[in-house]
């Protein structure tokens, strides 16, 4: 039996549809209420309107972002904060072990799948895939899961064992210095934009004049959580540290 659509849900699959083809998102507001406008006219439901929201998003020509620039903030970025968060855990624990961070081909192989996962979103086929199966998700985390605990036990005993040798203080400091800089990087461009991506109805455009503000200071949070859970990890490291006999 069919089900139908609610029109909430229709706008929500359709902004979702708009924001994968990287249309901007006032372009997406004006979009989104001349939707409204046309359903409060005509008593009609957005599918019997419009027809399903994918194909209504991919008729419409509308202006998009920079797909470069757009890639390198939403996924190069974090793909080299993950990267740099993983390899400062490791070095945290060996330097609390025995100042050698010791890897081996296979946990360096899995350590990998976290990063390669990340910078797949900047292929177009990927984040849709992931937003349109609500499946793929949660098998993503499994997988990080998964991987981050099978390359723990991949861990070398010696360094005789280990493919790669590094010493553990460098890594520990030069990858606290470059989260450092990325959360900086990331906190420049925050309070320099001006919310040229932000969807605001153009009927909800005076209503949104406070948001901006509180808008920037979550992204800015978000900005600086790899630091954030870095200093936990160490402190964590550092504490286990503390209770070996």
């Amino acid at each position: 039996m069919k089900t139908t659509m609610t029109d909430d849900t229709w706008i929500e699959d359709f902004t979702v549809e708009l924001r994968l083809r990287r249309v901007s998102g006032p372009a997406i507001g004006d979009a989104i209420a001349s939707v409204r406008e046309l359903l409060a006219d005509s008593g009609q439901s957005a599918e019997e309107a419009f027809g399903a929201a994918r194909e209504y998003a991919a008729s419409l020509d509308l202006p998009v972002m920079n797909a470069r620039e757009q890639a390198v903030r939403t996924v190069l970025l974090p793909v080299v904060g993950l990267f740099t968060f993983l390899v400062f855990a490791l070095a945290s624990t060996a330097w609390f072990d025995q100042g050698l961070v010791l890897i081996s081909v296979p946990q360096l192989l899995l350590l990998a799948i976290p990063v390669l996962l990340t910078l797949m979103f900047a292929f177009p086929f990927y984040p849709r895939a992931v937003i349109r199966q609500r499946w793929l998700p949660p098998v993503l985390l499994v997988v990080v899961g998964v991987t981050s605990a099978l390359a723990a036990l991949f861990a070398p005993g010696s360094a005789s064992d280990a493919w790669l040798v590094f010493s553990a203080l460098p890594l520990l400091v030069g990858t606290a210095a470059v989260l450092l800089v990325l959360s900086v990087i990331g906190t420049v461009a925050t309070l320099r934009s001006r919310d040229d991506d932000e969807i605001v109805e153009p009927l909800q455009a005076q209503g949104e004049a406070k948001r901006p503000r509180g808008r920037h200071l979550l992204l800015i949070a978000v900005n600086w959580l790899f630091p954030l859970i870095a200093v936990v990890v160490f402190a964590m490291v550092w504490g286990f540290s503390l209770l070996r006999p």
